[in-house]
């Protein structure tokens, strides 16, 4: 066998293998997944009534996380763009576990109909999930001509999911196509200023209040799935370089906490207990610390999260605002991302400007042409044609 049967023959093996190995995957994934879902109640009765539901519950949701990155070790362990998927996802596992946030609505009696009563119910969060995916896709290949990589779709469609309370199945959806969009339509010096999920909720909020609620600041007494959270987000950010955000807000959000209460009366446990809670988690690993719209530079990342910590404290107190979490991101935020977009536009332009400042003249040249010799076949003398290429390029 040549070489070239030889190459083709691994690569084909390889191939194979490589699809059997996902496969095998796939299946080991949906096996776990069926079995978390349909067992994760009867946990805690395994363990002889030991334990409570929802510890139980936050247990058996941190094994199946375990075994899932065990599983997927060689796939998102090396690439960072999968870190957060993954740190999301549990997010989305141990906080259901915990305060069971996770909607279900009934399903559409077409649905039902077709799967003789098998479906009665739908999440969706996972509708939202697609929804968001499908869009990443057609947009990435409008805009870029591309196919994009859909980790911050599914960021999206997962934090819209969580973070929309509603009735309706629409106002999901549409949250998350809106979050997607942002990052293509909302844009200034090549970066999107605006954080998608806070965008997405945002919006929601303000042009559907009649439909649309948010996932409140709810707190737990149970830092189980608090603790695996923090952990887990603690050793991806740090890995990228951005655990000092998170750490900044919490930093500046629990002295203002004592002031909250100073102003309100309220007890200190009371404003500090939002800490424990999904959606602060969502807040703080996710759209605090987006990578693709935080400013550059280590210290202005500091000085943003304490603004945002500040201006979150402003709305609350002075206009009473109950999505102030949201509401301050939304405006220092994009405020932040301005501003250095703009002074580093004005420090480029000054940067040229000296440059051509600095340059030296061109000292004026008296150009001689020499004389023209004789025209063989229609064509100048090779010496004259020489000297005129010169001194068009010295000019």
């Amino acid at each position: 066998m040549n070489p070239q049967a030889k190459a083709a023959s691994a690569n084909s093996s390889a191939t194979s293998q490589s699809r059997l190995v996902l496969f095998v995957r796939l299946a080991l994934t949906a096996l776990l997944v069926g079995a978390y879902h349909y067992g994760r109640d009867s946990f805690g009765r395994w363990t002889g009534g030991l334990l409570d539901l929802s510890t139980s519950r936050v247990i058996a949701g941190t094994l199946l996380l375990a075994a899932l990155i065990f599983i997927w070790r060689k796939v998102v362990l090396p690439d960072p763009r999968f870190h957060g998927p993954m740190l999301i996802t549990a997010i989305l596992l141990l906080g259901d576990a915990k305060f069971n946030f996770l909607e279900n609505h009934t399903a559409p009696l077409w649905l039902i109909e077709s799967s003789g009563g098998r479906f009665t119910e739908y999440s969706p969060t996972f509708v939202t999930i697609l929804a968001t995916l499908l869009a990443e896709i057609i947009l990435g290949r409008f805009f870029w001509g591309k196919w994009p990589h859909l980790a911050s779709a599914y960021i999206s469609g997962i934090s819209a999911g969580i973070l929309i309370k509603s009735p309706e199945l629409w106002p999901f959806v549409l949250c998350g196509i809106i979050s997607i969009m942002s990052k293509y339509v909302l844009r200034v010096g090549g970066r999107h200023i605006w954080n998608p999920t806070n965008f997405g909720v945002t919006m929601m909020l303000l042009l559907a209040p009649d439909y649309v609620a948010s996932l409140s600041v709810q707190a737990g007494n149970n830092g189980w799935a608090v603790a695996i959270i923090w952990l887990l987000g603690g050793l991806i950010l740090w890995r990228l370089r951005l655990v000092h955000i998170p750490l900044a807000f919490v930093a500046s959000f629990i002295p203002l906490a004592f002031l909250r209460s100073w102003f309100t009366g309220d007890p200190w446990q009371t404003e500090i207990a939002p800490i424990t809670s999904p959606m602060f988690q969502l807040y703080i690993f996710f759209m605090i610390t987006d990578p693709k719209t935080i400013t550059k530079r280590r210290w202005s990342q500091v000085l943003v999260a304490v603004l945002v910590a500040c201006m979150e404290t402003f709305l609350r107190l002075v206009f009473k605002d109950i999505f102030s979490l949201y509401h301050a991101l939304f405006i220092v935020g994009p405020a932040a991302n301005l501003i250095e977009i703009g002074v580093g536009k004005w420090r480029a332009k000054a940067a040229s400007q000296t440059v051509a400042t600095a340059a030296p003249p061109l000292a004026p040249t008296l150009l001689t042409a020499p004389e023209a010799g004789p025209v063989v076949e229609g064509r100048a003398d090779t010496a004259a044609t020489s000297a005129a290429v010169g001194a068009d390029e010295r000019l």
